[in-house]
């Protein structure tokens, strides 16, 4: 009976320091990304605030055909984290940006950044990163049109 009850609380004892360590880990992760988190809700917010409704229909609305192979081609060399896209995203399609524009814009910039692109330039020959970028392009733009024929 007594090895049953010190089982017990030495299972006890390793889930407690389990969710010490798993607590400690979600808070140092969250300080990481905070002030990403803090940079996207700004830029998101400015762009709520003081972008044009109209532009933003205008250049990148659901009815611009050219719109996605825009963001996507404006999304590639951008260095794009998730933290800071997920504000900025909410902000362009509250301004009525087709959502397959804004996907577009987030497969490109999180698939193929300049930093990206120079460190796979540093393993890999010229034309393979060329390939990677294409192909991270071309990925964007059929995306973005599946999800814009998708939801209009």
């Amino acid at each position: 009976m007594s090895a049953i009850i010190a089982a017990s609380s030495e299972t006890g004892l390793r889930f407690k320091e389990k969710m010490k360590r798993a607590s400690l880990s979600a808070i140092g992760t969250f300080k990481g990304v905070f002030w990403y988190l803090l940079l996207g809700a700004g830029i998101g917010a400015f762009i709520y605030g003081f972008f044009p409704q109209d532009l933003v229909v205008r250049v990148a609305g659901p009815g611009n055909p050219w719109s996605i192979p825009i963001a996507a081609a404006i999304g590639v060399p951008m260095y794009i984290r998730a933290e800071t896209i997920i504000p900025i995203s909410a902000a362009l399609v509250e301004k009525s940006m087709g959502v397959g524009t804004v996907l577009a814009l987030i497969i490109g910039g999180a698939g193929a950044s300049i930093p990206e692109m120079i460190i796979l330039g540093s393993m890999f020959k010229k034309k393979l990163v060329l390939a990677f970028a294409v192909n991270v392009f071309l990925v964007a733009i059929v995306a973005g049109c599946l999800v814009e024929w998708l939801v209009y």
